[in-house]
């Protein structure tokens, strides 16, 4: 059992030739709050909570972008998915996906999910494929049928009795011929350690100018 998690993760991205490396370490507890710093570039926090409520913090400027989005829910993050034993789904049940089909292929399991009516106009299927109970793979596709994104998870270890991917990778793409590659490589997770309820209680300063 947990009450806070701490865990280092290293984001690479290529876009157009172009890599850029971010180094975050994330804080989360069991009521669904994550706070995330940045320490590739050191400037950024970012608070985001289950209700989709997010601030970005730029401590260098003193300001903050503020925004609500069910998709910014901590309950759409691959931590919640899988530390809560949510890989069944992937949290998608939870923000009002329903399943459309089921199938197997190769002794995989492949479910097809269809969003609720606000979501359509971000997708308008989502595909998981699951190797046992471990999920493997997502496929998101827009209203046109286009697939907008990608997911592979992989390199998966057993750390306090969780199954856990330490890699994922994401594809984006922008067009059928232009992409995003970011692959995430998640390390040192930790239960239940000191400085995780410090972390976690960060506050924005009261003076920090809000960006709209």
């Amino acid at each position: 059992m947990y009450n806070t998690i701490a865990v280092d993760a290293t984001v690479r991205s290529a876009e157009e030739g172009k890599i850029t490396t971010l180094k975050t370490t994330i804080y989360y507890n069991v009521n669904g709050k994550m706070v995330t710093y940045y320490s590739r570039p050191d400037n950024i926090v970012i608070i985001n909570n289950e209700k989709g409520q997010v601030s970005v913090y730029d401590k260098d400027n003193n300001s903050v972008i503020q925004s609500q989005n069910a998709y910014y829910s901590t309950k759409t993050n691959e931590l919640y998915y899988f530390i809560n034993n949510k890989k069944n789904d992937l949290g998608l049940a939870e923000i009002g996906f329903t399943i459309k089909d089921v199938s197997y292929e190769d002794g995989l399991t492949v479910t097809e999910w269809w969003p609720p009516s606000e979501g359509m106009k971000y997708f308008s299927s989502i595909k998981i494929v699951h190797d046992q109970e471990n999920p493997i793979f997502m496929e998101y596709k827009d209203h046109t049928e286009m697939v907008v994104k990608k997911v592979y998870f992989y390199n998966y270890e057993q750390v306090n009795q969780i199954d856990f991917p330490r890699s994922i990778t994401q594809i984006d793409f922008k067009t059928e011929r232009d992409s995003i590659v970011s692959k995430t490589q998640y390390e040192n997770i930790r239960f239940n350690v000191p400085e995780a309820s410090e972390k976690l209680n960060f506050k924005i300063p009261a003076d920090a100018k809000l960006i709209k």
